[in-house]
């Protein structure tokens, strides 16, 4: 940290700002939240009040206003990259919800605009500062796991489509529990593999069970759907499930899976890395090996919090990078990476053929 204070808007008074983005603000004490943007005026006026920060509807006055440093994007997805590249170019830099934007071509776009305004643009896949995760990486990158070479992940909710809100919409969310989730758990996976080049994708979607009674209404369901349990849901324009194996160049593989409707047992998240010295899994965090002829089990201690303290993690990363002049761990060119997978997923899953891509392009 430095002297400086670094001034912050927030664009979109939503849950994830709410409960996250602004609470991570909040602890840093080289961070003012000095804007509030969003198209609904009170609801950006009771985010902005206890704070006397500045009101904003239209966020191209908000990019025009010197006043402002650098901005979080907590907004749909379909406004991701419409709204980086504005503020981009205006010379604002922008730590953007995740996914990135619809699929790679808006993905490049908002590069191309973080390189003309001079900018840093950040994606908040705010994962990777889980602890555990943080500390099995600690253990792949000194070699402990030796070369790894396979990997699977998934994160299956059984009745847990977000409902009464934009995710059902193709046209604003992009898709359905692949870009929502699919791109938490693929990222997680893929940094802790090292993220090397992928060369073919293989997926798969499905929504065949349709209209569905809810079991229980979650954090990120909107303020007016809550205390209202409807007979039955769906989740609209988009998939209930996808899966695929994802190649890479250097010979490694990756299988996906992620529902948000989906005839299981019950909710689970799960992620196994296999390396040629050891492997390991999540949830909790346990390392496989061979001690002297015998497979062994070791569950290192790891600290745990809640969910929003890990936007506060990334949001420390990103105001560090800000004054240290340096690339953040998720940065522009990353968000053409993944979104050229994951539109491959979903080319793959439309055409039923593997989709190739070329290592050296993404």
């Amino acid at each position: 940290m430095t002297g400086r204070t670094w001034r912050i808007g927030i664009v979109g008074a939503s849950t994830i700002a709410d409960m996250c983005h602004i609470p991570g603000y909040e602890e840093q004490p080289d961070a003012r939240i000095v804007a509030v943007c969003d198209t609904h005026e009170g609801r950006a006026a009771a985010a902005a009040a206890p704070f006397e920060a500045r009101v904003f509807t239209d966020p191209g006055e908000l990019a025009d206003w010197d006043g402002v440093d650098a901005v979080s994007i907590c907004t749909p997805n379909a406004t991701h990259a419409p709204l980086a590249i504005t503020l981009l170019r205006a010379g604002k830099h922008v730590l953007c919800e995740k996914p990135p934007a619809l699929n790679a071509d808006e993905a490049r776009q908002m590069q191309a605009a973080a390189k003309a305004g001079g900018a840093t643009l950040m994606y908040c896949l705010n994962f990777r500062f889980r602890p555990d995760i943080r500390t099995l990486k600690a253990y792949v990158d000194a070699g402990d796991l030796g070369e790894i070479y396979h990997a699977r992940t998934s994160m299956l909710r059984r009745r847990g489509a977000p409902i009464g809100s934009w995710f059902a919409s193709k046209a604003l969310a992009g898709g359905g529990p692949l870009i929502d989730l699919g791109v938490h758990c693929f990222d997680w996976t893929y940094y802790l593999m090292g993220q090397p080049a992928p060369v073919s994708v293989f997926g798969a979607t499905h929504r065949r069970i349709g209209a569905y009674a809810i079991e229980d209404l979650q954090a990120w369901t909107p303020a007016e759907m809550r205390g209202i349990r409807p007979a039955t849901v769906s989740t609209g324009e988009v998939e209930e499930l996808a899966t695929a194996l994802i190649r890479f160049a250097n010979g490694a593989t990756l299988s996906l899976e992620v529902s948000w409707v989906l005839n299981t047992a019950a909710n689970a998240t799960s992620t196994e890395i296999y390396g040629t010295r050891a492997g390991a899994k999540l949830d909790p965090l346990t390392l496989f090996y061979d001690e002297n002829g015998r497979m062994v089990n070791k569950m290192p201690q790891v600290p745990e919090y809640p969910y929003p303290r890990m936007h506060a993690l990334a949001i420390r990363h990103f105001l560090d990078c800000l004054a240290e002049g340096r690339e953040p761990i998720t940065p522009a060119s990353y968000g053409v990476r993944i979104m050229t997978i994951l539109d491959a997923i979903y080319a793959s899953a439309e055409s039923g053929q593997a989709v190739t891509l070329d290592p050296a392009a993404v």
